[in-house]
């Protein structure tokens, strides 16, 4: 068996040189290829001796991989059966071993345990006693351990439930897989053609999401617990946590009076909610995601009349300014759909990436890593032995830091008592003047945000939720649109946040920008790659005064490679990496996810990036640079799939709501009783199917009768079951489903969210915040509570440079005179 985990300070070597970088030969000691920073070997790995538990299904299992991936030593315990996930499809070939498992198990040690048996039982108590976090999705009503008994048993742990919907509520006891959680948070709604059943969205997508949650809540509540000397219980409803990563759901009916015309986000095939970016079919066959959002008259207009594709563009009486082009964009967007299609689509790709649009041509699996230059040049891809197969290549990390040892190695078994976890000793609280409360532990934690858009600001809002201080740097000449708090996607993003003003074109604002960045813990950024350093806000740069410094770039393609200058947005990042591809009907493949999700999931591993740099300085006094390059996290969420043509050649093709890997049959949205109403319905294994076929007055037998069988006639399977269901309410028909043991959920949008849905009301969900502008306007609470609580603290957006006197004055110790000079000079505009 490999060796996944070395603990306390056995420093890398022998062993863990069992991996090289694809196609590059052997590197020890290398992260992933080329390195963008140089480490040095005193450093440890971010988490290094973090002792994790995980007891934990699909909802937690990447909250995992993602500890270990930064150094945690984590332990999955599993029943005497198994690994879950060594089921689940598909596998190496004829091996039966699971690719799945493969991919999310990485980096853990596996221990069996039967918890009947009640030596086995303390044993499980012994290793979370010696445990600094607990990972579970035990059931709320029958739980392994009560949140009682383990703090009896580890009074300082942190203690993170993660279930579908929530410890308490009336559905609480739903089962709910991957198809039902897209269908019961918005996802679904919003994703797919208007005219056809919504869509799932392709590849454990909810999973993902939820995971990335539960990393960043384990980190949280471990740091509350160290500075506190006291455990915390994080109760994370997955259901809570998708809804929060919609994007326009929420904001569309929060602030019904945009340009968006209804309160409820609709299905619109690959068209954003904003009009203004959609997927075109090229003459070659390609997908082209195209976007008029960026530089539209200054870059996009003149290279379309270069082109003699709008000349009627260039006429200044019909469009006279941007505004008269963005009020006209559904001509605009005809105008690039018919230009797009006298272009091959990788040519027009180059093309618009060389003047730096942010386009991007829609991928298939294979096509996305044999294609891409800078997957090899970055080494994102490494070889790596897994046990009954051989050597095979597997994806990289989902981000990367300056003090990361090895790639992970495969999963490997171990017994518990060879865990070889000492008690800990007992916890001392840290000597603060103020600890931070459960509710909000990050408290005394300052972040300086020079982020913008949707990725970087929802990651610091997620820290700021959490207690952070967060300092966004603004000006106005970059506040226009939706980046400028008089729109309200601005405002979903821009809560809980302090706002300074500077212009960052002037020197004197980039002196004062550093004397924040000397005085924050944290800075987190999404520009083109380099501009931090040409500021001198670099960690390179800020490092010999400010050692502790962490700083996380979001670059869309990383910090290094080919495709550094690549702009990129969610849509351009779905193209590139299958996701658009595959989230899809069968036979077509423009669609794609209805939302920006991979801008959540990177906003979310931003937060998560946070918290491993302050894990890092509070254990060794030096901050982290990190590289979040969101093309890469954007490849990491189609791992198994990317893994799945690596070893097997499998190119997959768009299914529309059918199982990947027809794990579920029946697995499908089908039509209900009312216009545009819908149920998902997921079955796995034949017991379930009797249920529902009994329910359904539908023949359990024949064409249908096993598993096999209903993946082979699916067609007829769902027509059978769609028949059944139009005549019923979604919701009554997935309670009775539910009761049944059948995991089934209504698909709902944004005012069934509000106003239908009885867990979010009865977990009091939805609330309010207060901005000047916008006065009381509807907000989605953080998605988890702790020890009982949510985060209280939910401020309005603010006005851009609102705070900048106090910030400057309190923050930097600045006299009136300072800062008098400073406006006068312009440097606070």
């Amino acid at each position: 068996m490999l060796n996944s985990v070395f603990l306390g300070r056995q420093i890398r070597g022998g062993r863990d040189r069992n991996w090289k970088i694809a196609g590059m030969g052997a590197f020890p000691g290398c992260l992933l290829g080329p390195r963008p920073y140089n480490r040095s070997m005193a450093e440890t790995s971010p988490l290094e001796g973090l002792r994790v538990i995980e007891c934990a299904g699909w909802n937690g299992v990447l909250a995992g991989r993602l500890l270990a991936e930064a150094g945690a030593d984590v332990v999955r315990v599993v029943p005497p059966a198994g690994n879950s996930l060594a089921a689940e499809p598909p596998f190496f070939g004829s091996t039966g071993v699971s690719i799945q498992s493969t991919f999310y198990n990485a980096g853990k040690r596996t221990v069996r345990l039967d918890l009947a048996d009640p030596l086995q039982r303390e044993q499980l108590r012994a290793l979370i006693a010696a445990a600094d976090v607990l990972i579970e999705d035990w059931p709320p009503g029958a739980p392994v351990f009560t949140a009682a008994e383990l703090r009896a048993v580890n009074p300082r742990l942190a203690h993170v439930a993660v279930t579908p919907m929530g410890q308490d509520g009336p559905w609480r006891d739903w089962r709910v897989n991957d198809l039902a959680a897209n269908a019961l948070c918005g996802s679904a709604w919003v994703t797919g053609d208007p005219q056809s059943p919504p869509i799932s969205g392709y590849g454990n997508q909810s999973h993902h999401t939820v995971g990335l949650y539960a990393a960043v809540l384990a980190l949280a509540a471990a740091r509350y617990a160290r500075l506190t000397g006291r455990g915390i219980h994080v109760d994370l409803s997955a259901h809570e946590a998708l809804v929060t990563c919609t994007e326009q759901v929420l904001m569309q009916w929060f602030f019904p009076n945009g340009t968006w015309g209804t309160p409820i986000a609709r299905r619109q095939g690959s068209l954003h909610w904003s009009g203004a970016y959609e997927v075109y079919p090229a003459r070659d066959g390609h997908g082209v995601m195209v976007t008029a959002s960026l530089k539209l008259t200054e870059v996009l207009v003149p290279w379309l009349i270069e082109c003699g594709a709008a000349q009627e563009l260039a006429d200044r009486e019909k469009f006279p300014d941007v505004i008269a082009m963005v009020k006209n964009l559904p001509y605009v967007m005809k105008v690039l759909r018919e230009w797009v299609a006298e272009w091959n689509g990788e040519k027009l790709f180059y093309e618009a990436q060389r003047r730096h649009q942010p386009f991007g041509v829609v991928w298939n699996v294979a096509e996305a890593l044999t294609k891409s230059p800078q997957i090899a040049a970055r080494g994102y891809l490494y070889e790596a032995d897994v046990p009954g197969v051989g050597t095979v290549r597997l994806p990289g990390r989902f981000f990367r830091t300056s003090a990361d040892g090895p790639p992970l190695l495969p999963a490997r078994e171990v017994e518990a008592s060879a865990v070889g976890w000492a008690p800990r000793g007992p916890a001392a609280a840290a000597a603060f003047d103020r600890q931070p409360p459960a509710t909000r532990p990050l408290e005394g934690v300052r972040v300086l945000d020079f982020t913008h858009v949707l990725a970087g600001p929802f990651g610091t809002r997620v820290l700021a939720d959490l207690g952070a201080e967060v300092i966004k740097v603004s000006s106005a000449k970059r506040s226009g649109g939706a980046n400028s708090p008089d729109h309200p996607y601005y405002v979903c993003w821009n809560r809980n946040k302090k706002s300074v003003a500077l212009d960052m074109t002037l020197p004197e604002a980039r002196a004062v920008a550093r004397d924040l960045a000397l005085a924050s813990d944290i800075i987190v950024e999404n520009f083109s790659a380099g501009v931090l350093q040409r500021w001198g806000l670099d960690r390179a740069s800020l490092a010999p005064d400010h050692p502790g410094i962490t700083v996380i770039s979001m670059g869309g393609m990383g910090q290094t490679g080919p495709w550094k200058e690549f702009v990129t947005y969610a849509p351009t990042i779905h193209a590139l990496t299958g996701l658009t591809y595959l989230t899809n009907p069968e036979g077509t493949y423009t669609d794609g996810y209805g939302f920006s999700l991979t801008d959540h999931l990177s906003g979310l591993a931003a937060a998560l990036a946070a918290l491993e740099g302050l894990e890092h300085r509070d254990r060794t006094g030096q901050g982290l640079a990190i590289d979040l390059a969101q093309y890469e996290l954007g490849l990491g969420i189609m791992g198994p799939a990317m893994i799945d043509y690596l070893a097997n050649g499998t190119n997959p093709e768009p299914r529309g709501n059918r199982h990947p890997f027809d794990a579920w049959a029946p697995h499908g949205i089908y039509p209900c009783a009312g216009e545009d109403r819908w149920v998902a319905i997921a079955v796995r294994g034949d017991d379930e199917w009797r249920r529902l076929a009994g329910m359904l007055g539908i023949e359990p037998g024949g064409r249908f009768a096993t598993h096999a069988d209903r993946v082979a006639n699916w067609r007829e399977l769902d027509a059978a079951i769609a028949a059944r269901t139009r005549r019923e309410d979604p919701y009554e028909l997935s309670e009775r489903l539910q009761r049944a043991g059948v995991c089934a959920a209504p698909v709902q949008h944004a005012a069934d969210l509000a106003e239908r849905d009885p867990q979010l009301a009865a977990r009091d969900f939805f609330g309010s915040a207060r901005a000047e502008k916008w006065g009381e306007y509807g907000i989605d609470r953080f998605p988890a509570r702790f020890d009982g609580e949510r985060p209280p603290v939910y401020e309005g957006v603010r006005q851009v440079g609102e705070d900048t006197y106090e910030v400057l004055s309190t923050v930097l110790g600045y006299d009136d005179e300072r800062i008098a000079e400073l406006m006068a000079g312009g440097v606070l505009s």
